[in-house]
């Protein structure tokens, strides 16, 4: 039996993409993610949050060509891929431990913001005209021409996205207590990138 640990997150990009080509000629991309959870302080009577978490993000092939050309530090994310969690030394020989991720899917979280998808084609050698005959000859549809017509009306919308994914307050499950809209969530902390990009250079350059 095949084992692995596929996982979801949603955070923001916290080192910038690093594109590379390994010896087999493939293509990859690694990046850190960063994420922080928030909960309600009943004390303090506000959000607050909690601790920080980040992981190694790593694309390959046409997913890390994409990735590398679309995704820039801060901008926030949607990642889902295998999870592994491996311990290793760093140069001065503490014990540390990576947490990675091999992303199959990755894309911009459209709660946080607008963002325009464009469609690669392969190259046919023939014009939009003759391709689009050429496959109702072959009596298939192209899907997803509705899509270019919708993009055009989100380049014409606002670049504000409105209130953020915390807008609607919500009721505690177990007293029914009201509570009050979560504010917006800042990014990260910059200190903390810092340090977890210097780990992340060490780590690769252990490897």
């Amino acid at each position: 039996m095949f084992y692995e640990a596929s996982v979801s997150l949603t955070g923001f990009v916290a080192t910038q993409p690093t594109i590379r080509l390994v010896k087999s000629g493939v293509t990859n991309v690694s990046m850190r993610v960063a994420w922080t959870p928030r909960y309600f302080d009943r004390a303090s009577n506000e959000w607050v949050d909690g601790n920080t978490s980040y992981a190694t993000v790593i694309c390959w092939r046409k997913l890390a060509t994409n990735a590398a050309v679309s995704l820039r530090r801060g901008d926030p994310v949607t990642v889902q891929g295998r999870l592994t969690v491996r311990d290793f030394e760093d140069k001065e020989g503490r014990a540390r431990t990576a947490v990675e991720i091999d992303a199959t899917a990755l894309g911009h979280d459209l709660s946080r913001g607008i963002a325009t998808f464009q469609r690669l084609r392969p190259q046919t050698g023939m014009t939009a005209a003759e391709h689009a005959a050429a496959q109702k000859a072959a009596g298939q549809s192209e899907s997803g021409d509705g899509a270019n017509a919708d993009a055009d009306s989100v380049n014409g919308a606002s670049s504000q996205a409105g209130a953020g994914s915390g807008g609607q307050g919500w009721a505690d499950s177990a007293n029914g207590v009201p509570m009050p809209d979560e504010p917006e969530q800042s990014i990260f902390d910059e200190s903390a990138i810092s340090e977890y990009a210097e780990s992340d250079e060490a780590t690769a350059a252990a490897a």
